[in-house]
């Protein structure tokens, strides 16, 4: 049976990419995919994200957290397309609605100055402005209220899909096997025989996540020291990949011991 989380092992999640003897080398290549994301969409980041589930998988059948060499680049390649798969479908119903409403609302408002033409042609378009104003008043709001209303339904969505989604990389990174993501049947339990440990796993990833935010928007909004922001931008963010994928790794290990705990007591 696993321990439970206590300071002292936080401590050790928290400052494994540091203790590695080549640690600075493999930082810096995964700091430099990061940094190439932004330049070049998508195949930086299925390297860095395939790390991400090496360093999850890992940490999944409870070897103690670290920073694997950057190596096999084509198994990691495979797995980063396969984290990207599992993240999309979770994130695809909100996305959805999201970008269905955004798109309705470009076209209406891209519309509207056609409209006139589109329902009177060339002819006599005299009477337009008395049948014309009250339809795009409807419109206009009709586009602008489906907009809010997508965004709002859109972020449920995706933070809906974004609650199991750890534990569904981390059962597919264990198992090896893409559809294993989507077999709930078989990781809902694990969730639910460590529902604490999942929560407070979520809090320390959050509480990163908002430290990384306020340490950027200071500089952010201070032009002086604007450039600055993709300098912290890119380890931040990588660190903040390592320390999310051994926390939920671990989270997933110790649902294991806790489900299989429970079978055995019943």
């Amino acid at each position: 049976m696993p321990e439970e989380l206590t300071t002292t092992s936080l401590k050790t999640l928290l400052k494994f990419p540091f203790k590695e003897q080549d640690w600075k080398s493999r930082f810096l290549i995964g700091s430099l995919l990061v940094l190439a994301c932004f330049i070049i969409p998508i195949a930086p980041w299925l390297f860095a994200y395939g790390y991400y589930i090496r360093v999850m998988r890992r940490a999944s059948k409870g070897e103690e957290p670290s920073m694997p060499a950057w190596d096999d680049w084509g198994e990691l390649a495979k797995d980063g397309v396969q984290g990207l798969i599992v993240q999309i479908v979770y994130m695809l119903p909100g996305l959805f609605v999201y970008l269905c409403g955004t798109l309705f609302y470009f076209i209406v408002s891209f519309g509207l100055p056609l409209l006139p033409l589109l329902m009177f042609g060339e002819g006599d378009q005299s009477s337009a402005p008395l049948v014309i104003a009250p339809l795009i008043v409807l419109l206009s709001f009709a586009s602008v209220a489906i907009l809010f209303i997508s965004m709002f339904l859109g972020m449920t969505l995706m933070l809906l899909g974004a609650i199991p989604l750890p534990m569904a990389l981390a059962h597919f990174s264990a198992k090896g096997d893409l559809s294993a993501a989507f077999r709930v049947k078989e990781w809902w339990p694990l969730l639910r025989a460590n529902k604490l440990g999942y929560f407070i796993a979520w809090v320390i990833v959050s509480g990163l996540s908002v430290m990384v935010y306020w340490v950027i928007v200071p500089l952010y909004l201070t032009f002086i020291f604007a450039f600055l922001i993709f300098v912290l931008l890119v380890p931040l963010y990588f660190y903040l990949l390592l320390v999310s994928a051994a926390v939920y790794g671990r989270t997933y290990w110790e649902s294991v011991a806790l489900a299989e705990g429970q079978v055995g007591e019943a």
